[in-house]
């Protein structure tokens, strides 16, 4: 009898396959982007959680257990009588739950490696070829494109090409800088290199396609966001406008992108939901809910 696994089995078809398609449609996740991306990342952790779970559940009846139901039995069980089963349990959870996140784990390492060797290749390169601005904070680049992003590492550090300096107002290059100044003290890099990588471990399910292809343009709303607080949504949709055909280097965060015409319709619309974070919030806490009968399921078969 495989009953339990009634329980892992339904939070990963839940948080893989159900919850990014109604996540990915949410209305309320351009509105709340930070909460749209804690919840993407959530769900790649229940993802993982889950296949350890299964995991250790397959294994449990060689350890002396039955279900869930069992393992809970076994855990809160008088410390003279089940000491060593107790250990043995945490023991294979443990190991399950670590054999789970070793996938994503070491998809996360070779994005940093990777994305490391970018960057500093393409910070020995601003070191010739850019000049210090210090009205700017930024360091300049002689490019006819106009272009602005900001190279995270150990120094990071935010470039403008000339051509932005040429073609911006300064309004709208001060909230262009706003923008990558909000992605370094976000540490917006280790988010997306996150998403990346949870989303190359699950790349044949939905919730890896939606991961690699959402927490991005979520990353860039949330910049945006904090960019409004030293500029108008005019001036930023102006310059997201005017930088729209610039490229960033691999490793980069970039004010422009594939995903400039989203964000300068979310810029200008008038038409908000209302509370978007609490509707958000409350969302998110009824797909957790959502797990309670299947955890009574498992526990009653």
């Amino acid at each position: 009898m495989l009953h339990h696994l009634v329980l892992p089995l339904g939070i990963a078809l839940g948080s893989a396959l159900l919850a990014p398609a109604l996540l990915a449609r949410a209305r309320w996740a351009p509105h709340a982007p930070r909460l749209a991306i804690a919840g993407w990342l959530t769900l790649a952790v229940l993802t993982t959680a889950a296949v350890g779970l299964g995991l250790a559940q397959l294994l449990l009846p060689l350890a002396g257990a039955h279900d869930a139901l069992a393992l809970i039995m076994a855990c809160t069980a008088a410390e003279g009588d089940a000491a060593q089963p107790q250990g043995r349990l945490y023991l294979l959870l443990g190991s399950s739950l670590a054999a789970a996140a070793l996938w994503p784990v070491q998809a996360l390492a070779r994005e940093h490696r990777r994305t490391r060797r970018a960057r500093k290749r393409h910070a020995d390169l601003l070191r010739l070829v850019g000049r210090r601005s210090a009205p700017l904070g930024a360091v300049v680049i002689e490019h006819a494109v106009p272009t602005v992003y900001c190279l995270p590492g150990r120094s990071p550090q935010i470039v403008v090409s000339s051509g932005a300096v040429r073609t911006l107002s300064r309004r709208q290059l001060d909230v262009a800088l706003a923008h990558e100044r909000a992605h370094l003290r976000g540490r917006h890099h280790w988010l997306s290199a996150a998403a990346c990588a949870f989303g190359t471990s699950f790349r044949w399910l939905p919730l890896g396609r939606h991961l690699r292809r959402e927490v991005p343009l979520l990353l860039e709303m949330a910049a945006d966001d904090r960019a409004l607080r030293h500029g108008s949504r005019q001036a930023l949709a102006a310059a997201l406008y005017e930088m729209a055909a610039g490229q960033a280097a691999q490793g980069t965060l970039s004010l422009s992108g594939s995903s400039t015409v989203l964000r300068v319709r979310r810029l200008l619309t008038t038409e908000r939901p209302r509370r978007a974070a609490a509707h958000g919030a409350l969302t998110m806490l009824a797909y957790c809910l959502a797990a309670v009968p299947l955890l009574v399921t498992c526990c009653v078969l």
